[in-house]
């Protein structure tokens, strides 16, 4: 039996509907800022995206749908450090999305693995899965898309620069260019530095002393067969060209002088709470005895001596 031609779906009855639901997330939600993903390089073999922008923000309304608070696990302390795992659910017009977003991109919906910015708490949150049918076609018609978000996870292999400085600032803090240091003649008798180590220098002086530095810098790697010393999180001007001006490991006591500095196009992921370089090997390298750890000259650790 074919249904009441009197009670069929009707266009004007379901644009009451989308534009009471557009006022109502207009009235109680939040200004949100929508951003896109731009895959630059992706990994066709497992699915990743190994290289990911993000440079466009679009403000749009959202209605917060967790309205008790974050959801989620919370704030974990595990072996990996400090985890920050809140969830939340989002609700977005449809209409709205696409005046805001598809109008001005290829963009026709909210895309997993997007990111929502939350100027409340200044969170990122990646969209992890959109539901596009909830409520269940109302009248006949979708009219709003819900996002289940969590808290994004920061990697060296994405940038930010929407031009919004609360949301860039995520990017500026956890990146460091690595800095390209030739070096020249060597001064003091120790030949090679430690990666890891603290380097200095005091302008236009040789064999300086470290509380006289003007300049400070972590070694990422050195080059010894070309005197090349690659340093990150660099601290004041670095003076070179002089027959004055050097570089001097803190640790190692190794002492160049210094021709040129050049910043290459290599970034080293830093904390943002320090801009120490991320990891705690070199920490441990200086330490801790780390030639003690292992006893290599037992040649029977595991038998009891019954080998």
């Amino acid at each position: 039996m074919a249904r009441n031609k009197y009670f069929k779906d009707y266009a004007g009855e379901q644009d009451t509907v989308e534009n009471i639901t557009i006022e109502i997330i207009q009235t109680m939600g939040r200004d949100m800022v929508y951003i896109p993903r731009d895959i630059v390089t992706k990994d066709d073999i497992f699915g990743e995206d190994t290289l990911s922008k993000f440079e466009k923000g679009f403000s749009l309304e959202m209605y917060i749908q967790s309205v008790d608070g974050f959801e989620g696990e919370g704030d974990i302390l595990s072996k990996y450090g400090l985890q920050i795992n809140d969830r939340i659910e989002l609700i977005v017009s449809r209409k709205r999305f696409q005046d805001v977003v598809t109008t001005l991109s290829s963009i026709e919906r909210p895309r997993e693995g997007d990111l929502i910015f939350f100027p409340l708490s200044k969170t990122l949150f990646e969209i992890n899965f959109v539901e596009h049918e909830n409520p269940f076609y109302q009248l006949g018609k979708l009219y709003v898309y819900k996002l289940s978000c969590e808290t994004f996870t920061y990697s060296e292999s994405m940038e930010i620069d929407t031009g919004i400085d609360d949301i860039d600032i995520v990017d500026t803090e956890h990146k460091q260019y690595e800095i390209k240091l030739t070096l020249g003649d060597l001064v003091s008798s120790t030949v090679n530095f430690l990666e890891g180590e603290t380097i200095f220098q005091v302008s236009n002086t040789l064999s300086g002393s470290a509380a006289d530095a003007d300049v400070t810098a972590q070694v990422t790697n050195w080059d010894s067969d070309n005197k090349i010393l690659y340093v990150s999180n660099l601290s004041g001007t670095l003076s070179t060209g002089s027959s004055n001006d050097s570089v001097i490991g803190m640790t190692s006591g190794a002492e160049y002088k210094l021709s040129t500095s050049t910043t290459t196009t290599t970034i080293i992921v830093t904390e943002p709470q320090d801009s120490e370089t991320s990891g705690d090997n070199e920490d441990l390298e200086f330490s801790v005895d780390t030639d003690n750890i292992f006893d290599f000259t037992d040649t029977d650790p595991f038998s009891e001596g019954n080998y």
